[in-house]
């Protein structure tokens, strides 16, 4: 047998390799669910990354790009943009890249923008070349026709006013040459603002509803030939944009103010809510070529053609303000840099016996002339058959006396009708033809 103290030592030896292995086995099994805790809780963790990651390309691809779509191609102004819908991937790789895609995509949409509306453009100012040289040759002859056949008639008076259809439609052609780009195609001579506005008047439908109010301190201050076509088709953006608007008379005045001239169009009808106005403020103040991509509504298109020509020479448009009857004010401010003085005494006494040669009929002396024009008179030569611009400076013509300050065209078809005649035995001489658009036989 064992010796007690043996047999209690080996026991006692037993316990303590027992004790020690029970204490690493649980310090073991406590490590492990302390290791298997962290584990748990980064496999939760990346499991709810995971399900961001998946909820913010979801978002992106069902929110972020079609909002995209929308402002950028579609050109829809006003829709937001969503930023990420995961806050807490601000800063990260997802946020930058989704950052460089909508870049991307804005690139890519204004790359593409630009080669179609330069491609667009193009071909739609060759198509207008060619129509205008079509147009001008087709009034050329109209013009030939009137010389032959006496003032009156009822012949000359359907020249006329198919003349007035041409003249019309060669605006239309001319604002779509503004728009895409280029200059209005006519280079004119100085002339007086009287001209400007009577030029403008004749290029509307409703004409004879446009009462201008003549002032010989006004009427006969001189424009510069550069600017006097680009005023001229703004005027004339105008007057049809409140002759379509209203009912009745539309008003025009010329204003004198310290630093130059207003051209102010008042009529009675509907006035533009704090939108229409904000959107026509918008377009007058737009300088870029039409986006033949983004445009919307046709009807509005004056006002970008107004935009454009002020901004490349010089002048400016308003349509904020109410007129006396209701309806809108619209005003065209000229600065006096672009206001010039008149032909000398011996350039008129010129032009006059040239005009009067080619009319057949004697000149009146230059001091019957003065003193007729003396006196507040509406001008008898308002403008050329159907509106067509004066491009070569002339002396001004006589007036007669009247009770009022309206021009006797806008108040007498006849008188309108007739003056129109005279001019149109003269003004094939008198015009200049347009840069591109030389006629050949």
């Amino acid at each position: 047998m064992l010796d007690p103290q043996v047999t209690t030592a080996i026991f006692g030896v037993g316990f303590a390799a027992t004790s020690a292995g029970l204490f690493a086995q649980t310090r073991a099994k406590r490590l492990l669910a302390s290791r298997c805790a962290g584990l748990e809780k980064q496999h939760e963790a990346d499991g709810t990354r995971i399900a961001a990651l998946e909820t913010e390309v979801r978002y992106f691809a069902e929110v972020t790009m079609p909002a995209l779509v929308d402002v950028l191609a579609r050109g829809h102004r006003g829709v937001p943009v969503p930023g990420l819908s995961q806050e807490q991937l601000a800063g990260t790789v997802v946020d930058h890249a989704h950052q460089a895609v909508r870049r991307l995509l804005q690139e890519a949409v204004a790359v593409t923008r630009e080669q179609i509306g330069r491609a667009a453009r193009s071909s739609v100012r060759d198509m207008i070349d060619e129509a205008q040289t079509g147009l001008h040759r087709c009034q050329m002859r109209v013009v030939e026709e009137m010389e032959r056949h006496p003032d009156g008639t009822a012949y000359h008076q359907s020249l006329m006013n198919f003349d007035h259809l041409v003249t019309q439609s060669l605006h239309t052609l001319q604002r779509m040459r503004i728009l895409t780009g280029s200059w209005p195609g006519l280079q004119r001579a100085d002339c007086t603002v009287r001209e400007v506005v009577e030029s403008a008047r004749g290029r509307i439908s409703d004409y004879l509803r446009v009462s201008y109010t003549y002032e010989p301190r006004t009427g006969e201050t001189w424009l510069e030939g550069r600017v006097v076509e680009p005023v001229t088709v703004a005027l004339t953006e105008l007057l049809s944009n409140a002759t379509a608007f209203s009912d009745g008379k539309v008003f025009v005045e010329v204003q004198a103010f310290q630093t130059g001239y207003c051209i102010v169009v008042d009529d009675g009808g509907l006035n533009m809510n704090r939108f229409q106005r904000e959107e026509a403020s918008r377009m007058l103040g737009q300088r870029e070529v039409l986006d033949v991509t983004t445009v919307q509504d046709t009807g509005q298109l004056g006002f970008a053609v107004i935009g454009r020509l002020t901004g490349e020479y010089g002048f400016s448009a308003d349509v904020t303000s109410t007129s006396p009857y209701g309806g809108v004010r619209a005003v065209l401010r000229i600065p006096l840099e672009l206001c010039r003085h008149g032909p000398t005494d011996e350039e008129i006494e010129a032009n006059r016996h040239a005009a009067a040669s080619l009319a057949g009929h004697t000149p009146l002396p230059m001091g019957a002339a003065a003193a007729a024009g003396a006196t507040d008179a509406t001008p008898l030569e308002p403008t050329a058959p159907g509106g067509l611009p004066q491009r070569r400076r002339r002396s001004p013509v006589a007036t007669v006396p009247t009770r009022d300050s309206e021009p006797a065209p806008a108040d007498d078809p006849d008188a309108f009708s007739a003056s129109l005649a005279q001019l149109g035995r003269t003004i094939h001489d008198t015009e200049n033809t347009p840069e591109g658009d030389q006629l050949h036989d």
